[in-house]
């Protein structure tokens, strides 16, 4: 219904806004030259284009441009591949020219940048990576996880081809903090196969700081925090603008549909912002390159809409979001008698075969995760300020068993957590080279089960209260921040013994730190190095799983005596950025006290539903180290090449053996040649790429139901390019992923046990911005 209302208004809205365009075209002309600013030769297919309008153009060949501008107060961007973007804001009331000089810009190696600009990033000595622009609308249709493979350092923990897991540094699940709009994450995270529940078209980029990072945001961070943020709502005064995405895919022939519009309202509600939207989704069975992967369809439709109202010293925003999704589980994974597991394990292909559909049988999941969330702040006049902010969440899992094991249509596991959050932040007023913020936060969980028994009802509280400072002196910077964090926990266990629900109550606190210092040897070169100290609490699942994880066919078991864990992390970047070359290395190691994994025994259990594999959750003191290189080098304007490398190395120090689900080492080579423009296409641009993951031969013996598979390398390729028609463009993008149709599996996939991965993919994306109703102040 949602979806619906939505796509009525942005059509009704649409067609408006050509009526408009049609009665707007007698204005005014804007016109230039557009130079590179030292040579001052002219910059041929520069694009020039009305901020928040689908109205633009490009210049010629002597960097000579004209532009149809109707009267008013308008915004407009200077843009070329290579340089920095200049904005400048004109109020035309006659024709007007205007020469512009662009700077060459690195702004092309900012994906490998440590130094990129974030409003989030807290501590400025770690390593941050900026996911935005085209590389960020390259992932459109893809889950979160998945959209962060491309960074150094990051991959996925997967169970089957729908649902991914961010891993950061070989860490996974809780020790990740997810802030989706400002609003800490917290859903049902009690396994590998429950994904985070984000809709990424929300994203406008998407931000990850790796190494332990909780000083902020809470004690968890230990492996880093991902920050998913829309852009900013617009402030200019009368103004309509919206935007549409599609997106096609061949195997399991996704397609996925957004919709946004946005606006800043006028006279005497002027400073009054909004911006809704919403998302649909839809996916059949997925195609390994020699089989179909029965029941692996996906539905999901979202919605999100945001209220601001913005003054020059103080404003308020409110947001709500809801995300729902079904997903279905690899059929055949199933079976009776443990025997009949042990031999669908040693298969190389599903005993049955499937065809195509988009009917989701059992077994399947949906979830449901709504957030709401009130912010406000104020700056003061001395260049300090305060912000406060409160969210609620709500999220369900129904997990459904196959009918043949169970007696009625209800699912087999029933969760319902709900999240009370409260953050207040003070930054202080720069006091000479001295900047810094303290706050506060606390936190109130409540979760509910019915059904079969995974984990128990239980109340949580949390409180933490942290400072930060900074002192920057010519080419040095130092920073310190120290964060203290309390938390009560109440559980009602199931016992075992007496057959009896039990009331159990544990409390942790300690503390979290960070010390870092950035040097700037050269204005190209930078040396940052910064030391973390974390703890995390066992989660209730840890703690107290005792039962059937049907999506993930295993029988959990945890540990009621498990100790907090402590962490130590170490990183070292270096950074070089110059107009022509980017390299950025870090490397890092990460010392973990009674470290808490899901360890296979080994073993199989039989239960009603059928046989599982047999997990327990234990402890150990065990250590990461590895190294992230990310090298760029443009010989040429219109010509990069890319090489990314991540390299990881784990040890159980408890058993003197390595830790088993560490990332293997993995490679990421590729190119991308800017062709500038042919006719109606501007900005085309085509590249390849070679992905190899090399086969992890470094895994504790005997502890796995099946030996790590073989390494592979796959080929992926692309096009994209805008289509300008009468000043309206849309960005499109065609992708080919696995092209060479490689059998394969992936070691940290859950569903390697039973199936490969998907085979290859052709997906389209489209991109259309349009303007409704401009400024005309």
């Amino acid at each position: 219904m949602r979806i619906g209302l939505l796509l009525f208004l942005l059509s009704f809205f649409t067609t408006l806004s050509y009526a408009q365009q049609r009665t707007k075209t007698t204005g005014f002309t804007l016109s230039g030259k557009v130079k590179d600013a030292s040579t001052k030769t002219p910059l041929n297919e520069a694009t020039i284009s009305i901020i928040g309008t689908s109205t633009g153009t490009h210049s010629d060949s002597t960097g000579v441009y004209q532009l149809a501008v109707p009267a008013g107060l308008h915004k407009f961007r200077f843009e070329f591949v290579g340089y920095a973007n200049v904005d400048t804001l004109l109020n035309i009331s006659s024709n007007t020219k205007l020469n512009i000089n662009l700077k060459p810009s690195d702004d092309f190696l900012k994906e490998v940048s440590i130094n990129a600009t974030s409003s989030h990033k807290v501590i400025e000595t770690q390593s941050l990576t900026v996911l935005q622009g085209t590389e960020l609308e390259r992932t459109r249709g893809l889950s979160l996880g998945e959209s962060l493979k491309s960074i150094t350092g990051v991959t996925t923990f997967q169970t089957g081809p729908s649902i991914a897991k961010p891993i950061i540094h070989g860490l996974y699940s809780n020790r990740i903090l997810i802030l989706n709009n400002g609003v800490r994450l917290e859903a049902q995270q009690w396994g590998s196969e429950h994904a985070p529940e984000i809709d990424p078209f929300i994203a406008n980029k998407i931000e990850v700081i790796k190494g332990a990072a909780g000083i902020r945001y809470g004690s968890d961070a230990i492996a880093g925090v991902i920050l998913a943020e829309p852009k900013a709502l617009p402030t200019a005064p009368g103004t309509m603008d919206g935007e549409v995405n599609a997106v096609g895919m061949t195997n399991s022939r996704l397609g996925a549909f957004s919709a946004m519009l946005e606006g800043s309202l006028g006279k005497k509600l002027e400073g009054l912002s909004y911006r809704i939207q919403g998302s649909y989704k839809r996916a059949g069975n997925t195609s390994t390159p020699n089989y179909i992967l029965g029941n692996t369809g996906l539905s999901e439709n979202d919605f999100s809409a945001a209220l601001q109202y913005y003054h020059k010293n103080y404003g308020i925003e409110t947001y709500y979001s809801d995300f729902n999704t079904k997903l279905g589980i690899l059929s055949g994974t199933e079976v009776g008698s443990i025997a009949d597991l042990q031999a669908r394990i040693q298969e190389t292909t599903p005993i049955t075969p499937s065809d195509f559909t988009y009917t989701i049988d059992r077994p399947y999941q949906t979830v449901n995760h709504s957030t709401a969330k009130v912010r406000g702040f104020y700056n003061f006049d001395d260049g300090s300020k305060l912000q406060v902010q409160y969210a609620y969440q709500t999220n369900k899992r129904s997990e459904y068993d196959l009918l043949s094991f169970s007696p009625s249509l209800a699912p087999a596991l029933y969760l319902k957590i709900n999240t009370s959050t409260a953050d207040v932040n003070f930054d202080q007023k720069p006091i000479g080279g001295l900047t810094g913020s303290i706050g506060i936060s606390g936190m109130n969980q409540g979760n509910v089960r019915m059904y079969e028994y995974l984990i128990p009802n239980f109340v949580d509280y949390d409180g933490g209260a942290y400072i930060i400072e900074r002192y920057r002196y010519k080419k040095l910077l130092f920073e310190a921040g120290i964060r203290y964090d309390y938390r009560w926990l109440k559980a009602y266990r199931f016992n075992d013994t007496i057959a009896k629900i039990e009331a159990t109550t544990t409390h942790y606190q300690s503390s979290s730190s960070t010390l870092g210092a950035t040097y700037n040897i050269t204005n190209d070169l930078t040396l940052s190095g910064n030391f973390g100290s974390a703890f995390r609490a066992p989660t209730v699942n840890e703690l107290y799983s005792n039962g059937v994880h049907q999506t993930l066919i295993s029988y959990e078991v945890g540990d009621p005596n498990l100790k907090t864990e402590r962490a130590s992390n170490f990183s070292l970047n270096l950074n070089y950025q110059s107009h022509r070359v980017a390299i950025d290395v870090q490397g890092y190691y990460n010392n973990i006290n009674d470290f808490i994994f899901l360890q296979p025994t080994g073993q199989y259990i039989r239960v009603q539903s059928g046989s599982l594999l047999e997990f327990n959750y234990t402890q150990a003191n065990v250590y990461f180290r590895g190294v992230d290189l990310g090298v760029i080098v443009k010989p040429i304007d219109s010509l990069e090449i890319n090489s990314k490398t991540s390299l990881i190395y784990a040890y159980n120090k408890t058993i003197h053996d390595y830790l088993i689900y560490t990332p293997p080492m993995r490679l990421q080579n590729g190119l991308t040649y800017h062709f500038g423009s042919w006719g109606a296409l501007k900005n085309i641009a085509v590249g390849a790429e070679n992905v190899f993951v090399a086969k992890q031969t470094k895994v504790p013996a005997n502890q796995d139901y099946a030996p790590p598979p073989g390494a592979y390398s796959l080929y992926n390729a692309h096009i994209g390019f805008r289509l300008i028609i009468n000043h309206t463009f849309a960005d499109i993008d065609i992708s080919g992923n696995n092209l060479t149709n490689v059998a394969y599996k992936d070691y940290l996939d859950r569903f390697r046990y039973f199936a490969d991965e998907p085979g290859r993919n052709i997906i389209f994306r489209l991109r259309v911005p349009f303007s409704i109703l401009q400024n005309n102040k």
